[in-house]
């Protein structure tokens, strides 16, 4: 019976290198990962490869490079990351009622921590009278902060593309006969 490899782990560097090995555009890729970067800043999570790949195939991105970037947000990041995309949208809109938001998230932890399960649903029934400004806010904060990122993105992986083919460009006109022997 044959044996299994272990299946050997992806690294950023591995992700980097396929982005940079694509056979599309700079541009394209570059769209792509401001796609990806940009659908995982908004609270989507569970459908965010399916939004991405719309959006890149709508805007003609390379399909591929938007899925390195939907891992911003995961299990770990999203608590913090919507909180203060929450913050952030609680700030810029009027008549919200961002210090009330504040006080329920914070008997919210309160409750969680005593494990006081029964308060903990009360609580949820009252914190969903308020989820209207809570979920408005969270989407305002994630379209700036999302938008911001795409914008860094797209210009960051649009540089790092070019370069890299720039550099195996001219690798590649370097003749095999004027590059050093290995001793």
């Amino acid at each position: 019976m044959p044996t299994r490899r272990p299946r050997e782990r992806r690294t950023w560097r591995d992700t980097l290198r396929y982005l940079l090995l694509q056979r599309d555009t700079p541009d394209s890729i570059a769209l792509g990962v401001a796609l990806g970067t940009f659908v995982a800043m908004t609270p989507t999570l569970g459908v965010q490869i399916i939004l991405a790949l719309a959006a890149a195939w709508l805007l003609q991105a390379n399909r591929l490079a938007v899925l390195p970037p939907l891992a911003i947000t995961n299990a770990f990041t999203a608590g913090p990351i919507y909180g203060f995309e929450c913050w952030l949208g609680s700030q810029l809109m009027p008549h919200t009622r961002s210090a009330e938001m504040l006080e329920r998230w914070a008997h919210l932890r309160e409750l969680i921590a005593r494990r006081d399960f029964h308060a903990y649903l009360d609580h949820w029934r009252d914190l969903a009278r308020i989820g209207w400004d809570l979920w408005l806010a969270m989407w305002i904060g994630s379209l700036i902060i999302g938008g911001a990122m795409a914008v860094a993105a797209y210009w960051a992986t649009l540089g790092i593309v070019r370069a890299h083919r720039r550099r195996r460009a001219e690798r590649r006109r370097v003749s095999p006969s004027a590059a050093p022997t290995p001793s």
